[in-house]
């Protein structure tokens, strides 16, 4: 089995994959070999069959649990699962197709926005973040101020070079988004100056915006270890949150249309753009109180 997932990663490679989509799809291939180890012992896994696929999408369904919530897992977790087998049957037996997106459970349209934070709370922990004061707050302010007011990915933020910034011009290049694809982000002032102030203080030789002390790309984790010490107890901020931030407020504020905010955050699909015109969670709990 671990030449086969060796051979599948190289394929996914081959067909211009991003790493993070390859590290997902092998990780849910290697589940479904674990699965298939236990259900049949000594048995040598030869292929995908069609058989198998649909017990295993029972056990998906009834049997699996969430380690975080111990509760059956939703129908997108089911998705994602299915979703690299279904890489996997096209990659590795394209001649034999036993999956495909018609085994996918169908989830209706969420009618509630992603987004479950307000701009005062987005205020306050860009200021928790740059009262930090240390060697790092003014990079770290202008990673979270680029997310929350330009709607850029974290991936994004991350693989920004010094070249792709224009603040003269009040734009930003991003040349790999999701799907590989290359637009331009226009940002506000709290952009411009937080990116103006963070290279004002940056000595270090580097192509990327934002680097390590060493000049290298910065790790995920990093970011991620930013956002658990500066959250508050009531609410943890995440980096995608201040995504979702971006795209609500830009529409409810009616800064942007629809089109424009699609554009801005490089959604694939103007239905994703539409989620943000619905109400939060909590608009929708006061809106309960009303019956």
């Amino acid at each position: 089995m671990d030449e086969l997932i060796r051979n599948f990663e190289n394929k996914m490679h081959l067909e211009g994959k991003s790493e993070k989509t390859i590290k997902i799809y092998v990780a849910s291939v290697k589940e479904f070999f674990r699965w298939f180890n236990d259900s049949f012992g000594d048995v040598e896994f030869k292929k995908l069959y069609r058989e198998n696929i649909l017990e295993y999408k029972s056990y998906l369904k009834n049997v699996k649990t969430c380690k975080r919530t111990g509760q059956n897992l939703n129908a997108k977790s089911i998705n994602a699962k299915l979703s690299a087998l279904i890489k996997y049957n096209e990659l590795m037996q394209p001649d034999n197709i036993v999956i495909s997106k018609a085994d996918l459970i169908k989830v209706q349209a969420e009618i509630i926005s992603p987004t479950n934070i307000t701009k005062k709370e987005v205020e306050e922990f860009r200021q928790r973040v740059l009262q930090s004061e240390g060697c790092s707050a003014k990079r770290n302010y202008a990673i979270v101020t680029i997310m929350a007011y330009a709607g850029l990915r974290i991936s994004e933020v991350l693989h920004l070079k010094k070249v792709d910034v224009n603040t003269a011009a009040s734009q930003i290049r991003v040349a790999d988004g999701k799907g590989e694809k290359q637009r331009i982000v226009i940002i506000n002032s709290k952009v411009i100056s937080a990116i103006r102030e963070y290279q004002r203080s940056d000595n270090v030789e580097s192509d990327y915006l934002f680097h390590n002390s060493k000049g290298k790309i910065l790790n995920p984790s990093t970011i991620n270890k930013v956002f658990d010490e500066f959250s508050v107890d009531g609410y943890h901020i995440h980096p995608h949150m201040l995504r979702h931030f971006f795209c609500y407020n830009a529409l409810e504020s009616g800064a942007y249309s629809i089109n424009e905010v699609s554009n801005q955050a490089g959604h694939t699909s103007i239905k994703t753009t539409l989620k943000y015109l619905n109400p939060n969670l909590e608009q929708i709990k006061k809106k309960s109180e009303l019956l």
